[in-house]
């Protein structure tokens, strides 16, 4: 592979994606170590869209910078930013980040989508992996954290404009762990979305793992997206995403849950949030119940959405899902497993040219 630019020596491949490469380089003239990120297939389109939103998010902290960019002999885009350190995915993979951490990691990733969501762009991709940061170890001082360009958010390849004539619609995009409920229904995404795979992130730090990450692999990746999706509308009303963080993490939930596609969230209110539950420091699961009697209900609702959850995990691929609204525990806020069936219209995409508008 070459260059059309010979500033760069590449020295070694660090990672790959389902559309790109990454190498790392060095500059010729500088000596300076840098990330390559190179398209695997020529004028594949992902990467020329990522390049557009770069330049446009040029300045906003947390952003990496776009040093350089351009196309290989054979046509294929490649773009040269700094080389991070390491992602959260891979620092969670050793070690259970403390609550304080996860919650500045919260607070810092929420920061830069404002500033990305001010400029009208939808990131679309949220997930640990899409999250740098600038040392090897994840639990650093939370004013380490917080400090502007500790924490990266990168991989702009699925990002859209919101409102865009040509939009995104019936289509599933974003990671299937990550991604939110809106993304499994196919629907027109919007700001609410970012915050909801950011949540998700959020929990998995913490728990090591996601409720419908049991789930049996389907036979087909439709499946897949029809029954994760299912199993995230089941259990996003309930205590089970929250359980291990303060109070204030499900007025975070529950207020994304009032926002809609085209709502530009209020990021000063939901700052304050993450403050307070810094502010508090590292309490205790058992603190986090405001009281008895919440204790309980919190309790039968784990119970309730832990069956929930069981039932489709191990509900065979065709099956559908009726239970009566007769049976269903209105106080304990279960949700109406029958309406959340719907017939999506979805297909999977790795690139902005699979998409059919």
């Amino acid at each position: 592979m070459q260059l059309q630019n010979s500033n760069y020596k590449i020295l070694s491949n660090i990672g790959s994606g389902s559309g790109h490469q990454v190498f790392r380089v060095q500059n010729n003239q500088t000596s300076r170590i840098l990330a390559l990120k190179i398209e695997k297939i020529p004028n594949l389109g992902q990467l020329e869209g990522e390049i557009q939103k770069l330049q446009e998010l040029e300045g906003v902290k947390g952003i990496p910078q776009l040093i350089d960019f351009g196309k290989t002999k054979d046509s294929k885009s490649y773009i040269i930013t700094p080389l991070l350190k390491r992602n959260l995915s891979e620092i969670a993979k050793e070690s259970v980040p403390s609550l304080q951490s996860t919650l500045a990691i919260g607070l810092s990733v929420i920061e830069i989508l404002e500033q990305v969501h001010k400029k009208g762009i939808l990131h679309l991709d949220i997930k640990p992996e899409n999250i740098m940061i600038s040392q090897p170890q994840i639990n650093a001082p939370v004013d380490q954290i917080l400090r502007p360009g500790f924490i990266q958010l990168i991989d702009f390849g699925l990002s859209q404009k919101f409102g865009h004539k040509t939009f995104l619609n019936k289509v599933f995009i974003g990671s299937l762990r990550y991604a939110s409920r809106q993304a499994h229904r196919g629907s027109q995404l919007g700001f609410k979305d970012d915050l909801e795979s950011l949540l998700y992130v959020l929990v998995y730090l913490r728990n090591q793992k996601l409720p419908w990450q049991s789930l049996k692999q389907l036979q087909s990746q439709q499946l897949e997206i029809k029954k994760i999706g299912e199993m995230k509308e089941a259990v996003f009303n309930t205590a089970v995403l929250s359980q291990k963080f303060p109070p204030e993490f499900s007025q975070f939930k529950s207020y994304i849950e009032t926002l809609t596609q085209q709502t530009m969230p209020d990021y000063d209110f939901i700052k304050n949030l993450f403050r307070s539950m810094l502010s508090v420091g590292d309490r205790t699961q058992s603190s986090n119940l405001a009281s008895s009697s919440q204790s309980l209900k919190e309790t039968k609702q784990n119970k309730n959405s832990e069956r929930i959850l069981m039932f489709l995990s191990n509900m065979p691929n065709n099956d559908s899902i009726d239970i009566p609204e007769d049976q269903i525990d209105i106080e304990t806020s279960i949700v109406f497993i029958s309406d959340l069936i719907t017939s999506y219209t979805t297909s999977s995409i790795k690139s902005i040219n699979d998409i059919k508008y």
